[in-house]
């Protein structure tokens, strides 16, 4: 396939979306897996500096590879997708876990597991809503930890 400069670097954007997601959130034992994306990024930036593009592209001490410029990346679309996709996975994980927290003080581990999925979204939903109200008018302002007796 032949890209243009500007879709290499359209497709140098798309893989280091790829790059952050996986590397931010991949498993134990998938190292292989981010170790492929990122050095098929290497080769997309590799080749957009051969083009010319070099401007675009910077060496990453810390990781010792090449990466899109920080001046490239600030403001960017890829680096608001990025933002978006932890901002809302924060938000809907916070959410599922304070419902379950819930779920589970008041119905117990025991029940709650025996209910069908069928069950268990219909008790969910409210509480689950009830967070994201919660949340949509007052983000973590009124999230305290209370710590254990036991803890001090």
């Amino acid at each position: 396939m032949r890209f243009t400069d500007e879709e290499l670097l359209t497709l140098a954007e798309m893989l280091t979306l790829a790059c952050w997601a996986t590397f931010w959130n991949h498993k134990p034992g998938a190292d292989e897996g981010v170790a492929r994306y990122d050095d098929m990024l290497e080769k997309i930036l590799t080749r957009l500096q051969h083009n010319g593009q070099g401007k675009e592209v910077e060496h990453d001490p810390e990781r010792q590879r090449l990466r899109l410029s920080k001046q490239k990346e600030e403001g960017s679309f890829y680096a608001q997708c990025y933002d978006e996709m932890r901002n809302e996975t924060f938000w809907e994980e916070l959410v599922a876990r304070m419902a379950e927290r819930e779920l589970l003080a008041k119905y117990g581990d025991k029940h709650l597991n025996a209910l069908s999925d069928e069950e268990r979204k219909k008790i969910t939903e409210p509480v689950s809503k009830k967070y994201w109200e919660e949340f949509s008018r007052n983000g973590i302002g009124n999230l305290h930890v209370i710590a254990r007796r036991e803890m001090g």
